[in-house]
């Protein structure tokens, strides 16, 4: 269904500018990675909604995209199976309750995870120059580091399921730097 509606977005945009736009398979497949996005975000929104938790829900995925762009991490090999990871661990987020000293423990946790492996299977996915990797690790340690101030447990809790994703190679060289 995603892939159909891409090729046709493509197949539309290409018709309007045929010398300016890049393929029409690159396009599609710029497109299916942010129809996925969107309709992963849609997902949650609409079950953090059913569940009656639609804020903790939006700002904990915020958070967690925040995080994740700076920090890296694993990347499934199937958009399916990484919307539906991503429905799941965003929608049980809220649900998980910490005492305060779990908290500070797993944002302890949670800082020693971004100073050791972020940025994380950055290298053949994004077009950041490796000379920018320590930024992103100090951007991924102030995120993390921040939720010592808002105490927040669902912010823990998506912060450990980034920390995870840090640990796993998707095949090509990890800088721990």
């Amino acid at each position: 269904m995603i892939e159909k509606l891409a090729l046709s977005i493509a197949t539309s945009i290409k018709k309007v500018d045929e010398d300016q736009t890049p393929s029409i398979e690159v396009m599609k497949f710029s497109l299916i990675t942010i129809l996925h996005t969107l309709f992963t975000m849609v997902i949650i929104i609409i079950v953090g909604l059913v569940l009656g938790k639609p804020w903790v829900t939006l700002y904990g995925l915020l958070y967690f995209m925040l995080l994740r762009f700076f920090s890296g991490g694993y990347h499934l090999h199937s958009s399916l199976w990484c919307s539906v990871l991503s429905v799941v661990l965003m929608c049980a987020a809220p649900f998980i309750s910490l005492s305060n000293d779990l908290i500070i423990i797993g944002n302890i946790v949670n800082l020693v995870m971004m100073a050791i492996f972020a940025p994380s299977n950055i290298k053949g996915f994004a077009q950041i120059p490796e000379k920018f990797f320590p930024i992103l690790k100090l951007v991924s340690i102030v995120i993390v580091g921040a939720n010592f101030f808002m105490k927040d447990p669902t912010l823990t809790i998506v912060a450990i399921f980034q920390s995870v994703l840090l640990l796993f190679k998707n095949g090509k060289e990890v800088n721990h730097s």
